[in-house]
């Protein structure tokens, strides 16, 4: 008998161990999904940002490129 009260007790202890460690994985990924929202929004005014600037300078200059199908005959 003592020796099943004993498993039992070490088993209700590591079984809130585990929720515990259960609890921090999600709360992390809660902050993961925040970071990444964050770069996203990042990344969106950053390219708003140059495409302002490469507005503000003259555009982009695309006539001008060649493609590689351009150096094939050559």
């Amino acid at each position: 008998m003592k020796g099943a009260e004993l498993l039992l007790h070490y088993m209700d202890e590591l079984q809130k161990v585990i929720e515990t460690i259960n609890t921090y994985i999600d709360k992390g990924i809660e902050l993961f999904q925040m970071a990444k929202e964050w770069v996203q929004k990042i990344i969106e005014y950053l390219t708003k940002a140059v495409d302002y600037l490469v507005s503000a300078v003259g555009g982009r200059k695309t006539d001008h490129l060649q493609t590689a199908d351009d150096y094939m005959f050559v």
